[in-house]
This record gives structure tokens, C-alpha cells and sequence, in this order.
């Protein structure tokens, strides 16, 4: 379990996961660790991505395998290279499922199985998100690997004026957004309320985040969101699979990708990327 999140506000997008990962070797616990990292930075574009799900293919991490990618980015073939004044931000997300899926999760789990039972263990997802150039306004994509297939999808467009997307452990940023619990839905529909009403009134409850929130107060309204998450989890029965410290970037139009909060494992003049 993890817990990744993307907030777009007027002024551009924060970016920001919990640390922990957690594995299993044959279907059963092994371990947690606290030290994942799962925010990327995407050097010399005003891009990032977060990752969740399956964190390695071929026995390397998923940060690890990022600057093989960031790489073939800056320096690879003419297919691969893009152009700092010249792309989009699904170009970016192209180059993600070329590398990411197409040559190595493929390689690892073989051609996408035509079954509606899909292995969720084997789900490994991307939200990237950022700034194209030509565009004043930010953008998310979601990418998804999984045995049936890769779904490619915006799902922040750039004229939105805010919007917010996480996963992992939804259920404390669910009530913290929109005030209910993800199960009040069916509880209300089992005790007899038409789903259209029970929808109606769910969708009642006023909004906390606004596309007028600075950018500071979004980074730390998504810190606070992946904290509230940490301690939801610390207390909930089961073992402990989203945990601090918290990386944030915050990215905008001219400024760029910015680490706001980034643990740091050598010193910090070499946590450049």
C-alpha cells in the first residue's frame, strides 16, 4: 500500500508520497520498508511523476530504472529525446509507457493476458503531471500497467481550475475532501435512499481546496493530506504500509520542478535530480 498525490491549483501542482513499501514473497508478508521513493523528478522539464503499486521490475526500483529513462530523455536516440522548448507533457507520458511497459513490464510478466480476473499484485501506476510548453496551465496523466494492459488517461485537464487525485490508501483523504466515507454510499442505498438522492447529498458538502490557493499553502495542504493518511493507517488494524517521511515538489511555469521535501540518504549537494 502507498499513498501518492497530485493537487492542481491555479498556480501549478504539488506532488507529494509516503515512504513506505511493502513485501510479500509467495503470497505472504515479508516486510515493510520506509525508504521508497516514489516522487520523480523528470530533469530539465517542468515535469514529475509519482509512482504506486509494484515498485521494481527487473530487481531495480522504479526511481532507479527513472534515470535510465531520464537519460535516453537528455541524450538517447532521436525516438527518445525531447525538446525543453518544444513537447507536451503526453510526450512524456508516451516515453513512460515505451520504457515502463512496452520494454520492460512485458518483458517481466509477458504479453497482456485477455481475462477479467486481473493479478493486482502486478499493478504498477504512474500520475504525471506538469506543465507543456506551449500551455499556462498544469496537467495530470494517469498511467497504468497491469496483466490485460496499459490504460493511458488524462485525468486533470489543463482547464481545469483545480482538482485533486490520489492512491494507495484512499479512505482518510476520501473523508477529509468530501466529508463521508467511502462505504456511506452503499449504506445509504441499503437503507433505502434512491442512489440518485444519496448522490445528490454527498455531493453537497463545500470543497476545501480552491484553484486560488497558493502554491505554498497547496504543498502544504498535500502534506497535511499524506499525514493525516500516515496516522489513519498507524492506528488501523493490519500492518503498517503508508508511513513518513513525505517527498513534495511543487511545479509551476517558470520556476519549474522544485523539491519542497525530499529524505535524503547522502548528502544534500548530490540530490540534484
Amino acid at each position: 500500500m502507498t499513498i501518492v498525490v497530485a493537487l492542481k491549483v491555479g498556480d501549478g501542482l504539488v506532488l507529494g508520497a509516503d515512504s513506505a513499501s511493502t513485501l510479500f514473497t509467495e503470497g505472504q508478508y515479508h516486510n515493510s520498508y520506509f525508504n521508497t521513493e516514489k516522487l520523480i523528478h523528470i530533469d530539465g522539464f517542468p515535469v514529475g511523476a509519482i509512482t504506486f503499486g509494484l515498485g521494481a521490475l527487473k530487481n531495480r526500483s522504479v526511481s532507479s530504472l527513472a534515470n535510465d529513462l531520464r537519460h535516453r530523455l537528455k541524450n538517447g536516440s532521436e525516438e527518445w529525446k525531447l525538446d525543453s522548448e518544444n513537447f507536451s507533457v503526453g510526450d512524456i507520458v508516451d516515453r513512460f509507457k515505451r520504457y515502463y511497459y512496452d520494454e520492460l513490464y512485458v518483458q517481466e510478466f509477458g504479453d497482456p493476458v485477455n481475462s477479467e480476473d486481473e493479478d493486482l499484485s502486478n499493478v504498477m501506476g504512474f500520475f504525471i503531471g506538469g506543465f507543456s510548453s506551449q500551455n499556462d496551465s498544469s496537467e495530470v496523466w494517469r498511467l497504468l500497467l497491469t496483466s490485460q494492459g496499459c490504460q493511458v488517461v488524462k485525468i486533470i485537464d489543463a482547464e481545469a481550475p483545480w482538482d485533486c487525485v490520489w492512491e494507495g490508501s484512499r479512505e482518510p483523504i476520501q473523508r477529509i475532501l468530501f466529508g463521508f466515507s467511502s462505504q456511506m454510499m452503499q449504506r445509504l442505498i441499503d437503507a433505502g435512499i434512491p442512489e440518485e438522492t444519496a448522490n445528490r447529498l454527498l455531493a453537497s458538502v463545500d470543497p476545501l481546496v480552491n484553484g486560488a490557493m497558493p502554491i505554498q499553502d497547496a504543498v502544504d495542504f498535500v502534506d497535511y493530506l499524506i499525514s493525516v493518511t500516515c496516522g489513519y493507517v498507524r492506528f488501523a488494524p493490519g500492518h503498517v504500509t503508508v508511513a513518513k517521511p513525505i517527498d513534495i515538489a511543487a511545479i509551476t511555469k517558470y520556476n519549474g520542478f522544485k523539491w519542497v521535501a525530499r529524505k535524503h540518504y547522502y548528502p544534500a549537494n548530490l540530490n540534484k535530480r
